[in-house]
This record gives C-alpha cells, structure tokens and sequence, in this order.
C-alpha cells in the first residue's frame, strides 16, 4: 500500500521531532469567540481529514518520528485489544490537530494553498513554477542538491515515492465535495498519468455537413492538456476528422431554373441505389420565383431526405416541363449529407489525465436551420498508469497489497493505520456532479492499458479512522500576568459568590450556634430572625466573608491550578528518571490520574488556605453570634485580639484543616468526576460556551451537596469555638457537642449547608469559568496545541 518502513528516528535532533516546543502554538479553538474543533468541517469532511493525517504519517518524517515515539506510551503487559484502542485513541488525538491545522486553509482559496503547498513539500513540485521547462519524475528532474550521490536505484525509488505522493494528494482532495479543486487535481492525475489521446469516440455523428469537395473540412479542436503551461510540460493533440457519406440528401442544387412554369412542377428523386431494408426514397418540393424570376423554379426543398443513397452520381433529380411551348425545362443536382465518421489522430498530445475524458469540439456544419447539428466526440486518454496504479512495488510498503475495498469501508484497525489506498482505488470524473469521486473498479484492465475506457466503477466512502475529541495538546506555562488572572478569577468567583449567599450562611451559623432558640425548619428560622433581629441581620458579618473568601478564594484556586501542575510535572519526571516509563507512558499515566491528581491539588491547596480562612471566619462567627460584641469589623478583631490574643484568630486551624480538606477534595472530585462525564455524553457541551457554563454549573451543585456533607462535622466544632470568648480546642469542641446532643450534633444546619454548599459551589465554578473566560485564561486560552500541519508544511510555507 504505502505504509513506508521507518527510518532510524534516534538521527532525528529536537528540532525535527515533532514534540519539538516550537511546534505548540495558541490554539485557535475558543468558546469565547464560537470557534470548535469541528469548524474546518464546513469545508473539509471527516473522511479527507483522516485520511490526510495518514498521509502525513507516512510520508513525513516527523510526522512517523512522533507516531513510533508514542508507542513507547503502551504498557508492556498491554493485550491486542488494549492496543488497538491506544493506538486508535492516538490516531484520533493527532488527527484532530490536523484539524485544528485545516483552520488556516478556508474556503476555495484556503483549499488551493493546501494542496498546491502539499504537492509542492511531498512531490518537490510546484504547480505553478513553469520556469524550468522540464518533465517531473525523470531521472534528470529532481531539484535536490542530494540528487547527485544517490544511486540510479536510490533516485528511482525517491522518483516513485513523490509520484506516488501526488496520486494521494489527488485521492485525497476527492474527499472533498463542494470545495473540491478540481482543476488542480486533474493538473495532477496528469502529471501522473502524461496520458495521451490515442483514439476519439464519436458520440453524435452530426448531421448538415456538406461533401469536402464543397466545403472545407471541418477543423477538430482538443482540449489543452491540464499540465500545459506549468513544470509538467505537456503538449496538445491533434488530428482530422474523417467524413463519409450518411445516405441522405443534403440538399438539391438548381442549375437551371428554366422557364415558362406556370405552377410549381413535380420534383421525382431516383431510389437509392442501397438495398438495405432501411433504404427509402427522398422527396422534394420546388417553389418558382416572382417579379423578373417569375416562370422559373427558384429552390428546390427536399422534403424527406431519404435514406440509403451512397454516391452523388447516383442521384438524379427529375423536373417535370413547363406548361408553355416556347419555356425550358429546369435541371438540378442533389447533393448527399456527409457526417463525421472518426478522427484520424496526427499528434497524440501528452500531459492529459486519464481519469478524465475530454471532450473533443468538432466544427459545426454551416447553417442550414434546424436540420444541421456538430458532431460530438469523446476520448479517453491512455496513460502510462492511472490513480488506480500504485506506483509503489510490494517490496516497498509494509502493508498487504491484496486488501480489499472492504476493509476501508469497515474501518481500519490500528495496525492499518499507517497504509494509503492501494491500486484498485482511483478516481472517476462524474459529469452530473462535475467533480471526482472515488472509486474501485471491478477490473484490473486498467492497470495493463492504462485507459479506463470501458472500466465499471463502484463509489465507496471508507472510513479512514476516528479524529479525537482534542488534539494533542499541553498546558501553557503560568506567567506572572497569568498568574494574577488566575487569583482574580478565584478572588472575585469566591468572594462574589459568598456575598451573595451570606443570608444562608448567617442562619446556618445561628441554628449552630444557639440550637436552642431556632428548632424550627429551614423557613420558621428565616421568619424568626428576619421578625426578631430585621433584614439587616442577614449581612451579619459580610465584611470579613468578603474579605476573607477573597483572599483565600484567590489563593486557594491558582494554588490547586499550581500543584495539579506540579504533581504531574513530578510524577513525569520521577518515571523518566527512574527509567520505568519513557515521555510518552508517564503522560499517559499522568492523563489517567486526572481527578486522583485533582484532588491532591485541592487537598494540599486547602490546607495552605485553612491559615488564611481561619481569622476571617472567626471574627464572622462572632459577629453574628454576637450581635452588639463590637460596632464594626475593626472592634470585633480589636477586641478579640484584647481579649484573647491575637493567636485566638488561629485557634481554629486545626478544625479548619478537617473541614477545608475533606471540603475540597470531595468538592472537585464530584465536580470533576460530573463534568468528564458530561463532556463524554454530550461532546457538544465542551464546544458551545452555554452548555460549558451549564455543565459548570450542574456539576458545582452535585459538588456542592458532597461537600457540604463531609465537612459538616467539623463546621460545627468551628461554630462551637468561636461563638463566644473560649480557650476550647477543636477536640473539646467536639465532646461539647457530643454530649449536648450525640452523633446528631454533628450535622446541625446540614440542610441549610446542603442548600448553601450547593448554591456556593455552583456559583463559584460559574463565576470561576465566566470570570477566567473573560480575563483570558479560561481553559481553552490555556491551552497550546500541537500543529501537526504548521510543522509539516513549514519549509514551504516560509519559502
């Protein structure tokens, strides 16, 4: 097929690998501006997208280098199936990094460059260099300065690979429907094919053509072949027509319209000489002048041409006389119809495709109303191969070359991954369509005369492999800009978020605080307060709520972005270093530890910021356990500092850290675990910049709600520290509320924390994703993705 044996890629240095950093670029795909992965799919459908990510993977270098390096990814112990699936995944993740690639080649333009910068990369040609004036894929063609040192088998074997190139440039932009260049690709399959026109097809023989000796024979024009004009050379074909005779009459020529006609006289034609059963005689009508021609026969109209007569001197035409004495009987010759019988070829032309067959324009009969019509031709070029022919010898592919079509149309398995169409697919120029589409002939004729003249053909739609979800990618780094973006987004969604909710947050505080004075349900309590304490009551302590959750909330999500960051970089690092895993495995594995890794992050990130929250909290707690303790912020922290000292603020760590981690951990695993399976379910959600924000948002709730419950316990051991002046440790707390009210003690306000987490939460990740979103840094600008197509077509791009 074409699947070319790797070359040693440990020659290859950095700068030809294609991880090579230089070839991670800011992705174009971005909610924010409505930009998906699928958007190249306007113009380019799933099967050339997949099929070019082959093409790639065959026959560029760099390309091979990163597929063969990403097996070193697969688990020793791995099963068939197991690499099937790995191999695939890959394939996907690389396929649709091409994809993102095929963003910088829109609409017809866009198509054009792609291919024209494609052929010129892999074939070493230019279609529209027609400086050099000399015929591709010669021994004596090749531009490269190496051309030189190779061997005359070196040199042929580099000439078959770049001619096979173009024939899978040409099978490839097939794929194509609306877009599809096909003038380009028929400048292709004839640089391919330099087919020739060695017989014409009359389709429609032509009627109205006078006999040579009356007129000029008609001229034959051949279309000029699609490489004329550029590198590929090529000239146009000539030839002649040849005229016979139809058997019927053209015309009847008076020669003497005599006189003395008083009527039109009886015009009688002889029989035709022909005996053919389809033989019929021809009929004719005479029509007599008026003024000065008046008594002569003016024309003579055949009114049935007849059928059978094969030559002129065959033919008589008899005038009956005139009705007066003294007038002169009228004479006329018929004259038979010619029409185009072939065309004798004189210079068979070169550069034609032989996928294609032209149209040959054959001169029109002079005009003679509507009974003349020109003649139509056809001509199948014949070349010295067709796009049904590889031109790759078995020995040179590692693929079986007796595939058959049904293995494209099922679908490939990773170990066909690395193959190109075989011989036995080509191209079929439809006419109603007007552009190519590909096929399998039911006949391996072609390959031996290289016309496909009489060939049925079989459309088919293969399936070249899947494209992932997301291409290969990596994070970009964190900079000192990105990093304060980051603490915004986590400072103003905290922050914003608890504000917001403070009313809910200030009765769960009471119903933990005084449990005895709110019995009631989750509504009698905000009855109870809002009629007893006012409206105002419920932004009890949203000083230090804001203040606190902007601070910590700012830390708190940038430090659990560093940390997944660096436990990744760690775990990379420590494989490669200890030689258990190479770049490739340690990523996977890293990729496979996603929430695990997530949540480490979040746990490590919330016991740094128990420090932070824990001061914050307990001035709030007091402020709304204790109304009147002092006027404002600056008295309540002044006199708990007076009173208690100022390590009282901290005294609560210890109850901060049982609470915040658990909260954590289980708050991003939930949302994480929630959202990757959202994604996977409704791919679309990841592209549209609504649905992300809705899968944000449900799964913040889900979040939420688990957290809500496990760090319940210790939110009530806090509450019962800092409701009133107290040297109590978080362990004494604990036995306080035990033998107040048991184990059920535990999970005082749980409804209201279950309502309040689940609310925070949700909020939190909305305003997180909207706010990053907005500041530039959401996950998509983060992001830097691999251009496979950049990389491969950068030498010509540049040039």
């Amino acid at each position: 097929v074409c699947s070319f044996r790797s070359q040693n890629y440990n020659d290859l240095d950095e700068r030809q690998i294609l991880n090579a950093k230089a070839y991670y670029q800011k992705s174009p795909i971005n909610k924010r501006y409505g930009i998906t992965l699928s958007e190249p799919e306007r113009i380019y459908p799933l099967s050339f997208i997949t099929y070019l990510s082959r093409f790639l993977l065959v026959h560029d270098p760099e390309c091979q280098a990163w597929w063969y390096t990403q097996a070193t990814g697969i688990p020793p112990k791995s099963t068939q199936e197991d690499v099937n699936r790995i191999r695939l995944e890959q394939f996907g993740k690389f396929a649709a990094s091409v994809e993102v690639g095929l963003i910088d080649f829109d609409g017809d333009d866009g198509v054009r460059l792609l291919l024209e910068q494609l052929v010129k990369r892999y074939a070493d040609v230019s279609l529209e260099d027609s400086s050099s004036g000399k015929v591709p894929f010669t021994s004596g063609s090749s531009s490269s300065s190496t051309t030189s040192t190779l061997s005359s088998k070196q040199q042929q074997q580099k000439l078959r690979k770049k001619k096979e190139a173009l024939r899978q440039i040409a099978l490839m932009f097939s794929l194509l429907k609306e877009y599809q260049p096909v003038d380009l690709i028929t400048q292709l399959l004839a640089a391919y094919d330099d087919a020739t026109i060695d017989k014409v097809i009359i389709t429609d023989v032509g009627a109205g053509y006078l006999p040579p000796e009356y007129n000029p024979v008609p001229k034959v024009t051949f279309s000029d072949p699609p490489t004329l004009g550029t590198v590929f050379g090529g000239s146009v074909a000539k030839g002649n027509v040849i005229m016979k005779e139809s058997g019927r009459l053209l015309k009847i020529d008076v020669i003497d319209g005599g006189s003395g006609y008083v009527k039109a006289p009886i015009v009688e034609i002889s029989l035709p000489n022909s005996t053919s059963v389809e033989s019929f005689q021809a009929t004719a009508k005479a029509y007599l002048g008026k003024g000065k021609s008046r008594g002569n026969i003016e024309r003579i109209e055949i009114v049935n041409h007849g059928m059978g007569y094969m030559s002129t001197s065959d033919v008589t035409v008899a005038i009956s006389p005139p009705e007066t004495l003294d007038g002169k009987e009228a004479t006329a010759k018929a004259i038979l119809e010619y029409q185009i019988a072939g065309v004798d070829i004189i210079d068979p032309g070169s550069g034609y495709a032989a996928e294609r067959p032209i149209q040959i324009v054959i001169e029109s009969p002079p005009g003679r109303g509507g009974s003349s019509r020109p003649a139509t031709a056809i001509s199948y070029p014949r070349g010295r191969s067709t796009s049904y022919k590889s031109f790759l010898p078995s020995g040179e592919s590692e693929a079986d070359m007796t595939q058959t079509s049904s293995n494209w149309v099922i679908g490939p398995t990773s170990s066909q991954l690395l193959t190109l169409l075989p011989s036995g697919f080509g191209l079929e120029f439809d006419t109603s369509l007007k552009r190519y589409i590909l096929t399998t002939a039911t006949s391996d004729d072609f390959n031996a005369f290289g016309t496909l003249e009489g060939v049925n053909f079989k459309p088919i739609n293969p399936i070249f492999g899947i494209r992932g979800r997301s291409p290969i990618e990596k994070e970009k780094s964190l900079d000192a800009s990105t990093v304060l973006r980051f603490m915004a987004s986590g400072a103003v969604c905290s922050s914003v978020a608890h504000l917001i909710l403070t009313p809910i947050d200030v009765v769960k505080t009471k119903v933990q605080t005084k449990p005895d004075t709110y019995k009631g349900g989750i509504v009698d309590t905000f009855k109870k307060v809002l009629n007893e304490e006012g409206a105002r009551t419920f932004f009890d302590g949203w000083e230090p709520t804001f203040l606190g959750f902007f601070i910590s909330g700012g830390v708190a999500f940038f430090l659990t972005e560093f940390f997944r960051r660096y436990y990744s970089s760690l775990i990379v690092t420590s494989m490669m270093a200890q030689s258990l895993l190479t770049e490739p495995g340690a990523t996977a594995l890293v990729s496979s530890l996603e929430i695990p890794l997530i949540s480490a992050s979040a746990a490590t990130s919330g016991l740094l910021c128990c420090f932070l929250l824990a001061p914050f909290d307990a001035i709030r707690i007091r402020t709304v356990s204790q109304p009147d303790f002092a006027d404002n912020i600056v008295g309540v922290v002044s006199r708990m500092v007076k009173e208690e000292g100022f390590l009282s603020l901290f005294s609560s760590v210890t109850a901060w850290i049982l609470k915040e981690v658990p909260y954590n951990v289980v708050k991003f695993l939930v949302f994480d675990t929630f959202t990757e399976w959202a994604y996977s379910t409704y791919p679309a959600a990841s592209e549209d910049i609504r649905l992300s924000l809705a899968v944000s948002l449900v799964g913040g709730t889900f979040g939420g709600i688990a957290a809500s419950i496990v760090s319940n316990p210790a939110d009530c051991i806090v509450s019962e520290m800092k409701k009133t002046k107290s040297d109590m440790s978080p362990w004494e707390a604990a036995d306080v509320l035990r033998q107040r009210g048991g184990l059920k003690a535990f999970s005082s306000g749980l409804t209201l924390r279950m309502i309040f987490y689940s609310l925070l939460v949700s909020l939190q990740f909305l305003l997180y994703d909207a706010v990053r979103i907005a500041l530039g840094v959401g996950s998509d600008d983060m992001k830097l993705y691999l251009n496979v197509l950049g990389a491969a077509l950068k030498e010509v791009s540049d040039a």
